[in-house]
Parts: C-alpha cells; structure tokens; sequence
C-alpha cells in the first residue's frame, strides 16, 4: 500500500505539471528565442535532489514514534490519536510557512474598480513538496514508518523532470455586488525568468489552459509552469539559479490584457531564493502549540484557491489549495 501510494504520488504530480506533454510552444513575436537546454555535471544544479528537511522526521515521529520495523504479519501499532492531531497540526503550519515563503502575488484592478485580480506565483521549492507530502501522510495515516525514505523517493522522482516548477494561481475579488464582466489575458509564453547573469530563460513546459482570456466573473484559473535548470550560453552549460549569484528568483512579463486592452506595463515576481551570508542556523522547532479550539477541519486539502485576501485564514487556505493541487487530493 506504502509503495502504490508513493508511485500515484509521484506519478500524479508530472502528469499534472506535464512531464508527459510536449514541450512548450514557439514564442510569440517578441519573445526572446530559448537557447538549448542542457545537463550540467556538478548534481547541485538539480534543487530536488536533496536530503529531506529535519522538521519534517520530527513531526512524523512524533505522530509515530520510532518502533523496531514489525515482521509481517504484525500489526500496525496503535496510534496516539492525540499526538496525531498535534503533528498534524505543526505539519500545516509548516506548510503555511512554505508558501508564504515561496510565493508572490500582484494586484491588477480593472478600469472602474470593481474588480481585483490577484496572479500569484509560487515556487514549488522541495521544501514546499516535502511539506505538503507531510500533510499528505498524517492525514490518511498510510505510512506509520520509512518515512523518510518514502519521502525521498518522492524527491527524486520530482527530481527526474529537470525543471524548476512553479504554480501560477488567478483569482479574482468582486468590490462591487452590480460590477460588470471583465476579462484579463496574460502573455503566457513571453512569461520568462531573469537570472544574475543577465540570461533570459523561457519556460519549457506549461499547462495551456494558462494562455485562455480569463473572465474575471468565472472560476479561477492554475497551472503550472517549468523552467529549466541549466541553459546552453557562451558555449558552456550554465546554472540558471546558482545560489552563489541569485539571491532572488524574478520572472516577468512585458504586458497584460485587461479587456482587450494591453496595459503596457510589465510585472515582475520576486521570490527570495537563497541569502547573500548564510549563517546555517537551525530551523524553527515544529509548532506543535495547536489553539483550543482549533477547527480540526481545517487540516485537509483544498480544489480551489481563496479569493478574499483580507479573509484571517488566507493563507492558510492558499497553502492548503497548493497541497490539493500537488496531490490532486490523492485521487
């Protein structure tokens, strides 16, 4: 059951971020021409694969304590239901942490202000994957141990795409009971990623649903998008994101279409990537602290991105959107 569940996990993700579709399609006039893609020798270029975050073992063991491995056919042992509800907890506070830390979002309002639409950009670090494999495992209780190395199989067949991901999420907020319809286009394929060497990269992958003329009146729209990591430039195959010069991840667009109409003015998403002086501290302890009363519900996945940003859960909805849109709610 442990292995099914880690192969659909896995398997789920690159079907919906599009590692079995074709590559992305030639850029519109004025785009800049993508230079060829290669693989670098050094294995650092590839963020994903690394050793899974400590806090993400200490919260599992603590739903799980550590037992010798059972000898089919053992039982599973009993579980501190309590101590669940608490791991469970720290787990989705890791999570909130996650995406606030690897997201950024730009406000467009429409000509007579009745509507805002909120593009943000998350980055899909393996921090935030881990986090989201966490609350995936607590909550339907499938893996009482090997954790970790479930967990790092995840890695490594997220790993296996060669790309840096990134989830693009379009609500939109009605100001005005009476406003009227409007419509936002966003220039998906001239939507690309500046590193510190001054090398503009086009995205080789992204889901096209993206590139429709969203109405502001309708659902909102997500997908993906898929950079990758290393570009042919002067001859030599280069890192896009070596932390040793990117302390920022920036992608851009030159415009956006609001009804019809191009705005002329470029947008730009800044995610902090790496510091300028790493002083190798130790993370945060897990927050095992749940508040009397918390909403056990909370705790679960969700199809939908929220729309009202002044909402007190926000972001705790936005990041438990992000887990449903990973996991595909383990369908």
């Amino acid at each position: 059951m442990r292995h099914k569940f880690l192969m659909v996990f896995i398997s789920i993700f690159m079907t919906v971020t599009g590692i079995s579709g074709c590559a992305a399609e030639a850029p519109s006039q004025g785009t800049e021409i993508s230079m060829p893609i290669c693989t670098p020798e050094s294995p650092l270029v590839n963020i994903y694969r690394v050793t899974p975050q400590s806090w993400t073992n200490s919260i599992f063991e603590f739903a799980f304590p550590p037992i010798p491995t059972p000898i089919p056919p053992a039982l599973p042992p009993p579980v501190n239901e309590q101590q669940l509800v608490l791991a469970r907890y720290a787990a989705l506070q890791q999570l909130l942490t996650e995406a606030q830390r690897w997201s950024d979002s730009k406000t467009i309002k429409t000509d007579d202000n009745t509507r805002e639409v909120r593009i943000t950009l998350t980055f899909i670090s393996p921090e935030l994957l881990q986090a989201v494999y966490l609350n995936e495992v607590l909550r339907d209780r499938f893996l009482t141990f090997g954790f970790q190395d479930q967990l790092q199989g995840v890695l490594n067949g997220v790993a296996e795409r060669n790309e840096l991901l990134f989830l693009l999420t379009v609500t939109a907020t009605n100001n005005n009971l009476y406003s009227t319809r409007h419509t936002i286009r966003i220039p998906i394929q001239e939507m690309v990623m500046h590193n510190a060497e001054k090398i503009t990269i086009v995205h080789s992958h992204n889901d096209h649903n993206l590139e429709q003329v969203i109405d502001t009146s309708s659902v909102p729209v997500f997908g993906y998008l898929g950079y990758p990591l290393s570009l042919v430039s002067a001859d030599q195959c280069r890192w896009i994101l070596d932390p040793k010069y990117n302390t920022n991840i920036v992608i851009t667009v030159p415009f956006l279409e609001v009804d019809s109409t191009n705005k002329k003015t470029s947008y730009f998403w800044t995610i902090p990537y790496a510091p300028l002086i790493d002083l190798n501290l130790p993370p945060d302890l897990p927050n095992f602290n749940m508040p009397a009363g918390f909403d056990t519900n909370l705790m679960a996945p969700l199809a939908t991105p929220p729309s009202d940003t002044k909402q007190p859960n926000y972001w705790q909805d936005f990041a438990s959107f992000i887990w449903g849109q990973v996991t595909l709610g383990n369908r």
